[in-house]
């Protein structure tokens, strides 16, 4: 009886608090995208631009920075994602530093100096630009947001739409087709999406990732409405 009652009010509190954990799990999961990020920028920068990774790789931005429809919000959010990784951990200043030669030879800030010079600085810098094309991408895929809500309003309507008809001629179906949608909404169209924009160091036209993936939520959430709940 202690061990239900400790588990009920568990998810009681998890419940209370649910945008706290949403707001931690989307956190974490931003954190894994922004690593994976770089690391897929640094071996694109080595692959695709060998003669000017640097370069490469401020292509891709600027490609980028002129699709979006806001360039200010996506140079704010690219600001923001800098600053999350070389802004207040001091990599920042500490090149700055470097370029104005003042970085110390001695003592902790000379242990610094390595990562400015030759190829650990060209690195260094490829992570700088991929960490601001991230953010960009980040404000991109945000912008599209309003766009799908419209279309998922619209597919949930339509489908209860269906399941109402469906019910009112005696139809007997069970939760399997709503699972499964649910199931390939959360584990495959979403996630999956949300890595390849995110991550791919390639350009990727925004109307190429917004017309099929909005056809396949769709569907996904039109199935979900219309088998929303097993009736009898």
């Amino acid at each position: 009886m202690v061990t239900k009652t400790r588990d009920g009010n568990a998810e009681g509190v998890k419940s209370f608090f649910w945008i706290v954990d949403l707001a931690i799990h989307v956190s974490l999961w931003l954190l894994l995208a922004s690593v994976l990020s770089v690391l897929a920028d640094l071996a694109a920068a080595r692959a695709l631009w060998p003669d000017d990774p640097v370069g490469g790789m401020q292509e891709l931005l600027h490609y980028y920075l002129s699709e979006t429809t806001d360039p200010g919000l996506a140079a704010r959010a690219a600001d923001a994602a800098y600053w999350g990784w070389f802004g207040w951990t001091g990599v920042d200043a500490s090149a700055r530093a470097w370029e104005a030669g003042v970085l110390p030879s001695h003592g902790l800030g000379s242990y610094l100096r390595p990562a400015f010079t030759g190829a650990t600085r060209e690195a260094l810098v490829v992570a700088m630009v991929g960490v601001k094309l991230f953010g960009v991408r980040i404000a991109m895929l945000a912008m599209t947001v309003p766009q799908f809500v419209l279309a998922i309003v619209v597919a949930v309507a339509d489908g209860l739409v269906a399941r109402h008809v469906r019910r009112a001629q005696g139809g007997h179906e069970s939760a399997t087709r709503y699972h499964h949608a649910k199931r390939f909404l959360t584990f495959g169209v979403i996630p999956l999406t949300a890595v390849i924009w995110l991550v791919a160091p390639v350009p990727i036209p925004i109307w190429l990732l917004f017309w099929p993936v909005s056809i396949m939520i769709v569907m996904a959430v039109w199935n979900m409405a219309k088998y929303f709940k097993k009736y009898t």
